[in-house]
């Protein structure tokens, strides 16, 4: 199998999550690399994502997880020299160990900038943290605050990901709402996997 590290920019953040993998099948065909399919009356390409990102959000850390028995070598130019301007390979592994790109991945980092700067140990200090919800109105997200950190005049954020997360648009409305801010952009750069590893450490490169 083959796990890529892609990024979604120059406009690419505007593709929805379904279209993103409609582009990653296209891509992959195009590569001539030979993809296992599942079974059944429609069978498709086993390709397989990390969990959605808010449309608009860019990333340079987007998960795909690849079911085929070919080398990784050379897979990466190849990739980019077949994908559209705003979808690029960063980083590819060639793995035997099948990782859930959604389960497997506790955290997102992200790097926020355009807040008026504050001490993040006010926020860390808190027992509580209510943020604004779509779905519940407002929802407790505390715990899901991993680390805040700044780094000149960007803040960089550690949120828990996947199934129990914290949108970090919902965290900057909030935080804009405490302590201001204008033209903020948001950028997710890494992802953290089960036991605090990085992607080389889970997959024990």
């Amino acid at each position: 199998m083959i796990l890529i590290k892609y990024s979604k920019l120059h406009g690419a953040e505007f593709i929805s999550h379904l279209d993103t993998l409609r582009h990653l099948g296209k891509i992959v065909r195009r590569t001539g690399i030979k993809v296992n399919y599942s079974n059944g009356f429609n069978p498709h390409m086993l390709i397989y994502m990390s969990s959605p990102i808010p449309l608009g959000m860019k990333s340079t850390s987007e998960l795909c997880l690849i079911d085929t028995s070919e080398s990784v070598l050379g897979f990466k130019e190849l990739f980019n020299e077949k994908s559209p301007k705003g979808i690029k390979c960063v980083e590819a592994y060639e793995t035997t160990k099948k990782v859930n790109v959604v389960s497997d991945v506790e955290s997102a980092v992200y790097e926020i900038t355009g807040l008026n700067k504050f001490d993040e140990n006010e926020i860390l200090s808190l027992n509580s943290f209510i943020v604004a919800d779509k779905k519940k109105g407002e929802k407790e997200a505390r715990d899901k605050i991993i680390s805040l950190s700044w780094k000149d005049d960007v803040l960089i954020c550690n949120f828990k990901f996947g199934n129990d997360n914290l949108r970090p648009d919902a965290f900057i409305e909030k935080v804009k709402g405490l302590y201001g801010g204008n033209h903020v952009t948001v950028v997710k750069t890494g992802v953290v996997f089960k036991g605090n590893k990085t992607l080389k450490e889970y997959l024990e490169i």
